[in-house]
């Protein structure tokens, strides 16, 4: 089964193993992700149907209209066919050997997410889609101008002139709650009738400042995400602090997943937190690889997940499946 509505990317949860958020009870009557991205978790359990309604949110305008055209049947018409015209042109210039229309194409879609056009909400969401499959890794990286620093990679090229796009299942039974920002999606949930929720939120990581010295001798991350503020800058903290509160505060939240990179003054800020009466467990995941052949730095920071309420889930399937390996 197809789920979420990019392509993966690095610091994408598709792995339900490694990121097992749901924690195998069939109580929930809503599901929260208020920083969704491509959405591989949520999209999973509504289509398995773990549950029938989601609030979500991204800040990112370019994986918002992607949401907003897979929920509305005429927008999700128009943004495919607008793929289906540049996948077709793209594989034609590749198979002829058109550079120059290979190139062209590819300008135009990085025009459309430098500046994209008031109500043409189509060509965003299209070329968010394409040009995610046609990058290193997937990631539409930014400068300092906040315009695409991304390049055309030929690897991806090759891969593409197979790429048939289709949309991932949508179910006209669910609700889905669509938002634009993090604190907008919990005002959506809190004015819901729903009592019994699961939330996710994977909002951009933090780290704090100089906590990396070998990383190009200043402990700094590159702000290279238009939409996701500094890497080590009180905002990214606060977000991530400030929403967790939210949830935490609210008994109708069952169970909440938070991932994050662990730093003292993360992990001393949750810890200090009320908790609901929620059992909690921070469970340290290892150190991310890096989008080069899965290299690891000596500096890396180490991810980890947060558990409050309900099963405490980190490590469960890896754990079966030594026992199986065992039997």
């Amino acid at each position: 089964m197809k789920t979420g509505l990019l392509h993966p990317y690095p610091g994408s949860k598709k792995d339900w193993h490694k990121y097992p958020v749901w924690d195998e009870r069939y109580c929930y009557d809503a599901w929260i992700e208020p920083c969704v991205g491509a959405g591989h978790q949520v999209h999973r359990y509504l289509a398995t149907g773990i549950v029938n309604c989601a609030f979500i949110a991204d800040i990112d305008p370019a994986v918002y209209t992607v949401w907003q055209a897979w929920q509305d049947p005429t927008l999700r018409e128009a943004v495919a066919f607008s793929v289906y015209r540049w996948a077709e042109s793209i594989q034609k210039a590749y198979a002829t050997g058109d550079e120059d229309t290979l190139i062209s194409n590819f300008n135009v879609l990085c025009h459309e997410l430098n500046a994209p056009i008031p109500g043409h909400e189509v060509g965003l969401a299209a070329a968010s889609i394409v040009l995610r499959k046609l990058v290193f890794g997937g990631v539409l990286r930014c400068n300092a101008q906040g315009t695409l620093n991304v390049a055309l990679s030929k690897d991806k090229l090759r891969a593409f002139q197979s790429w048939d796009f289709k949309w991932p299942y949508v179910n006209p039974r669910w609700t889905v709650c669509l938002a634009d920002s993090a604190h907008a999606c919990l005002d959506e949930f809190e004015a819901s009738a729903c009592e019994r929720a699961i939330a996710f939120f994977d909002p951009p990581y933090w780290v704090p400042k100089g906590s990396r010295p070998g990383r190009r001798g200043t402990g700094a991350l590159t702000p290279a995400y238009t939409h996701h503020g500094d890497p080590q800058g009180d905002e990214l903290k606060e977000l991530c602090l400030s929403v967790l509160k939210r949830l935490l505060n609210n008994p109708r939240v069952e169970r909440i997943v938070v991932t994050n990179y662990i730093s003292p003054e993360l992990a001393a800020a949750v810890e200090a937190m009320g908790k609901g009466g929620r059992a909690w467990r921070l469970t340290p995941l290892g150190e991310l690889t890096t989008m080069n052949r899965g290299m690891i730095r000596d500096d890396c920071p180490v991810e980890g997940f947060w558990e409050f309420g309900g099963r405490m889930m980190a490590g469960r399937y890896e754990q079966q499946q030594l026992l199986e390996v065992a039997a």
